[in-house]
């Protein structure tokens, strides 16, 4: 990995790590399920060019949206509303063993000891920190509340891969556009159903940091961030690249003890390094097989399997744009 590549690499685990105390800052403010929709409904405005209709694909891809673009985003903001940032960072974590665990249910994929003990770990790591008690924290947070509402959103998340590993020839960037389209409509949806005061924001002094927070997330964390790892998958293999979630997470631990002032007890340090060491061995076990078998790995991060996707067609897109090119000084050759 060059130098350029690796800070190409941290740049986009900070954006993605900073944005969890970016968006526990802002959901003190609004509403969570409408801060999803407005950060849903941004980047599908500015992802709509790249809207294509995809025949006998489209009910695949309306429910993997469905599952990443809304409920995953409805679960996780809300919940970030009532643990710390950096718990938060942590127990979203769980979606790769729950996501492992559906792809061996549902896609019949085998997994080894060695990733079984990762996902018995990363769950007594997840059960340590939610059954903790609030001592310690702020008078609106609730552990277990917002614990569980993160966890949900994992298992959404891990739900819509499954269906995403069932579409075939649609780039990530495509699919990305689609589940803000679709998750921007579903979180609407729920905000007006479940929530009120959306836009009491507006009248308080709070509603540039606000309006800052949304821009970030649409902007930075989700198009400039997953176009930039795409970008990553594209030329370093995957076992490089996989320790960017373990990555992102350290610094959204750091960045909430540190800017938000969180209180970061020995309960949350242990329950984070069963967790962490568990998401370790899968992620890791997972890439080498991969590697081995020369086979799509586990997602690593959501959305991972859009990355790993697109980094598959644009691979077998740079390898057909070898060939043409040796053919060329072959012939030339010739002549």
């Amino acid at each position: 990995m060059t130098p350029f590549r690796f800070f190409v690499l941290l740049t986009v685990c900070v954006a993605w790590g900073f944005h969890f105390v970016v968006v526990k800052t802002a959901v003190t403010g609004i509403p969570p399920i409408f801060y999803a929709f407005l950060r849903m409904v941004l980047v599908a405005a500015l992802l709509s060019p790249l809207l294509r209709w995809h025949r006998g694909q489209m009910v695949r891809i309306a429910i993997a949206g469905i599952c990443f673009g809304g409920l995953n985003y409805a679960f996780l903001f809300s919940g970030l509303k009532f643990v710390p940032a950096s718990v938060g960072a942590i127990l979203v974590e769980f979606y790769v063993p729950a996501a492992m665990l559906f792809s061996v249910l549902f896609l019949h994929e085998q997994v080894g000891w060695r990733r079984i003990i990762g996902a018995v770990l990363a769950f007594a790591g997840v059960v340590t920190i939610v059954s903790g008690g609030d001592a310690g924290l702020d008078p609106e947070q609730r552990l277990l509340l917002g614990g569980m509402l993160i966890i949900c959103g994992g298992m959404s998340e891990a739900t819509g891969a499954i269906f995403i590993k069932k579409i075939h020839g649609v780039s990530a960037l495509q699919l990305l556009s689609w589940f803000a389209l679709i998750g921007s409509g579903l979180t609407l949806v729920l905000s007006l159903t479940l929530e009120s005061g959306q836009f009491a924001f507006l009248g308080t002094p709070a509603r540039g940091g606000i309006i800052a927070a949304v821009l970030y997330s649409a902007v930075i964390a989700s198009i400039i961030g997953h176009a930039s790892y795409y970008w990553l998958l594209q030329r370093l293999d995957v076992s490089q690249v996989a320790p960017a979630g373990l990555m992102t997470t350290v610094i959204a631990v750091g960045a909430g003890v540190f800017l938000l002032g969180e209180t970061f007890t020995f309960r949350l340090a242990f329950g984070a390094l069963l967790t962490m060491t568990g998401v370790a061995i899968i992620i890791f076990r997972s890439a080498q097989k991969a590697i081995e078998k020369e086979v799509e790995p586990l997602p690593v991060m959501g959305p991972a399997a859009l990355r790993i996707e697109e980094a598959n067609e644009m691979a077998e897109m740079e390898e057909d744009e070898d060939d043409r090119d040796d053919d060329r000084e072959v012939d030339a050759l010739y002549d």
